[in-house]
């Protein structure tokens, strides 16, 4: 670690981290307007930013907010915390337990997976704008 692997990476770190940043602020602002909430911008963004600072120190990738599992979750009913905190405890331990099983699962599936998920999160009402 070095200063010039500091200026190398510096630049690429900061837009990274913006773009994170910003894809989890429209997240906010598109689940506060399906369930006529108000979130806490400030606070998504500090507990985002102390994360990824965390994750870093453990050998992990920083995140940001994941608008498909959001908008699944939003469009079955879940409007709590819960919903993505069971969301994560699953994940964890389906990566961590089960990561054999994991592997024998078809990439076709997989991919028909992400087509459902683009499908659900896509807004349809905007193919209009083309005409």
């Amino acid at each position: 670690m070095t200063l010039e692997t500091i200026t190398i990476t510096l630049p690429y770190a900061l837009l990274l981290a913006a773009i994170g940043l910003i894809e989890t602020l429209l997240t906010l602002n598109l689940i506060d307007d399906m369930t006529d909430t108000r979130g806490r911008p400030n606070k998504e963004s500090l507990a985002q930013g102390f994360a990824n600072i965390v994750t870093g120190f453990f050998g992990g990738m920083g995140g940001c907010a994941m608008i498909g599992q959001s908008m699944i979750n939003i469009n079955n009913g879940a409007v709590k915390r819960l919903s993505g905190i069971a969301t994560a405890i699953f994940l964890a331990s389906f990566v961590l337990f089960l990561s054999q099983w994991i592997e024998m699962i078809p990439l076709a599936a997989l991919i028909g997976v992400m087509f459902v998920v683009a499908e659900k999160t896509f807004e349809w009402g905007s193919l209009r704008l083309f005409r």
